[in-house]
């Protein structure tokens, strides 16, 4: 009997150990996971270029201002791409300043695809940031109208049933920005219309930093040990020094580029990408001249090249621009595999991604820098012009289907302008949205913003642009402010249907700044305070 109970006391004793250990197991692990998923990783620079790893940044800027000092009246301009291409923080609170002689401070809580139902989502992460003032730039495409249409080619959205609509938004695939951002959220308000298995997801999400984050912080980690340890030659953002010749998002320069030698380049040189279509007429040559120094390189294969300038370069006076001139460029249109692309800009060597920085630069996710193709259409009529758009952004989809989302955008203008006005999903959360302001006493500007004249002429006319008009200017009043500012800039100064080119977001600040003025000269509070 004796036995009998020692052997039952023992086999309690080590399940009651192994119960123990799992627990404890659990708990290092929860431990480690929030440790290094909830901490760590928003802790280290984030050295990002502007408009990449959208939600890595957004995430990042959000936590930054959950710690940053708040010192003046705070305007946060929420929204999806729209936002961050349409307005220049400094430029804006510098044109602010001029017209009323307040200092704001202007903060971006944006990423691309981010729609009045993810607004709503992060109403509370929006309010916690203690905004005075928040701005929504919003277009066609922020409506996601096109989706019905993609979904079923029977559907209409004066007719679809708002569940299929919004089980699409909540997709993973469509928008991951669900698990990135609002799990919890997502799962508590809409845990009858997800069922069982998907909010299981969501809450997984919520609980488990891996599982939420694992898409996301691998690229800054990456980044941060490639401009370090790296050559910085596969990239996606051209994150170096602005030369005054201007490079390409990609890090391509025209036929001429300059720059300010650094110690580092003094040791270790640099490295420049030749690609197969500049040698065609026989070996590049790039000639580098400062004052009365000249020295040339010959390159006969393409790939990355080392540069290493002589010494001379370095004893001439240190901050003066070193001048490159490229012996031949070439055209992206008439490239063969990745290097093809549908312009017909000059292009010479590709920089490397921190080309002419000794401290990679960080903090950059919502700061944009000029690129050659944003001065591309500067000097085009209007005919030069349009022909261009189509051939950009229209033109040979079989040979690049990845303009199919700006043709399905195209056909849902078109087809949109035969439909009557109903306020689906997405006008619906932002009515919502806006109520969520006025209770916290936020004051909200809805800003139907800018589109390019072509595409804008596709629709504009209809009953149904008209009509959605109306709804968004019966969403003002107490606190919710609509400017209607569609027609504001000239097809020159869009890169798309939507986005404005540098030229353009600069030309845009002083529209935005007055019309904010004016909003808040009209109220007898006076929303801009000292």
């Amino acid at each position: 009997m004796d036995l009998i109970k020692n052997t039952v006391f023992k086999t309690t004793s080590k399940r009651t150990n192994h119960g123990l250990i799992l627990i404890v197991g659990f708990l290092i692990l929860f431990l480690l996971d929030f440790f290094f998923f909830r901490v760590l990783i928003w802790k280290v620079p984030n050295e990002s270029p502007w408009s990449s790893n959208h939600f890595y940044n957004f995430l990042y800027e959000y936590f930054s201002l959950q710690e940053k000092q708040k010192r003046n009246y705070r305007i946060l301009i929420i929204g999806s791409s729209i936002a961050h291409y349409s307005f220049d923080r400094k430029s804006f609170e510098k044109d602010i300043f001029k017209r009323s002689g307040k200092n704001v401070e202007v903060e971006f809580l944006s990423y691309a695809g981010m729609t009045p139902l993810d607004a709503w989502l992060c109403r509370q992460k929006i309010a916690e940031l203690k905004p005075d003032f928040v701005i929504f730039p919003i277009n066609f495409i922020d409506w996601r109208l096109h989706r019905a249409y993609s979904l079923n080619p029977e559907y209409k959205n004066e007719t679809i049933d708002s569940k299929i609509l919004l089980l699409d938004a909540l997709d993973f695939f469509e928008a991951p920005q669900s698990r990135f951002i609002f799990p919890l959220e997502t799962a508590i308000e809409f845990f009858s219309e997800l069922g069982f298995a998907k909010t299981s997801e969501y809450v997984s999400a919520f609980l488990f930093g891996f599982y939420r984050y694992k898409d996301v912080f691998w690229k800054n980690l990456r980044s941060l040990y490639d401009h370090r340890y790296g050559r910085n030659t596969s990239y996606h953002g051209y994150n170096g020094v602005q030369i005054p010749e201007r490079v390409t998002s990609l890090g391509w320069t025209g036929k001429k580029f300059s720059f300010i030698l650094t110690e580092k380049m003094k040791t270790e040189g640099f490295l420049v990408q030749i690609v197969p279509e500049i040698l065609t007429s026989g070996p590049l040559k790039i000639t580098f001249k400062k004052k009365n120094i000249i020295q040339s390189f010959s390159f006969a294969e393409p790939g990355w090249k080392k540069i290493i300038l002589d010494n001379s370069f370095a004893v001439e006076n240190p901050d003066l621009l070193i001048t490159a001139e490229l012996s031949s460029t070439w055209i992206p249109f008439f490239a063969l595999g990745e290097n093809k692309d549908w312009n017909y800009d000059r292009l010479g060597v590709r920089l490397q991604q921190t080309f002419g920085t000794e401290i990679p630069k960080n903090g950059m996710q919502y700061t944009r820098e000029e690129r050659l193709e944003d001065i591309r259409y500067l000097y085009m009529s209007d005919l030069e012009y349009s022909k261009y758009f189509n051939f950009r952004l229209l033109e040979d989809f079989d040979q690049r289907p990845g303009i199919g989302y700006l043709i399905a955008l195209k056909d849902a203008k078109l087809r949109i302008k035969e439909e009557n006005f109903v306020p689906v999903l997405h006008f619906q959360y932002l009515q919502k949205f806006s109520g969520f302001l006025k209770e916290k006493k936020i004051p909200l500007w809805i800003v139907n913003n800018p589109e390019n004249p072509i595409s804008l002429d596709w629709y504009v006319k209809s009953n149904w642009y008209q009509d959605h008009l109306l709804f968004l200017k019966g969403l003002s009043g107490d606190l919710v402010f609509f400017s209607d500012l569609k027609d504001s800039l000239s097809m020159q100064d869009f890169s798309d249907y939507h986005h404005f080119t540098f030229p353009g977001m600069m030309k845009m600040s002083s529209i935005y700044a007055n019309e904010f003025v004016k909003i808040s000269e009209r109220q007898s509070s006076n929303l801009l305070k000292p």
